[in-house]
């Protein structure tokens, strides 16, 4: 069960994460908009380390190095996530006011 919840993880945020940085960096995308994808962007590369940290746990032979390197990627994947929604949370509100302000 747990391999195809974290295959389907994987899978999923590689996709949304692809996407999220293609679309970003089309040409004529407003810069409050494009900002506010690179945020999704970096929620989901937050989920795909962090699910990428959660798999050195589920091995049966738990040495050292393998709980460091675990530790390393869930810190890095939930700060990616944290700062990610920050910054999509902060260019939505920015981008609506600018909406707002032009109407």
């Amino acid at each position: 069960m747990w391999f195809a919840t974290y295959m389907t993880g994987v899978v999923a945020s590689l996709v949304a994460s692809v996407y999220y940085s293609v679309t970003a960096r089309q040409r004529g995308t407003h810069p409050l908009a494009s900002r506010m994808i690179l945020g999704k962007m970096n929620i989901s590369l937050g989920v795909l380390v962090s699910l990428f940290g959660l798999n050195q746990f589920s091995f049966d032979d738990l040495d050292t190095i393998r709980i460091v390197v675990g530790l390393l990627l869930l810190f890095v994947g939930v700060m990616n996530l944290v700062l990610g929604t920050r910054n999509y949370l902060r260019y939505r509100s920015a981008w609506m006011a600018e909406m707002k302000k032009s109407s």
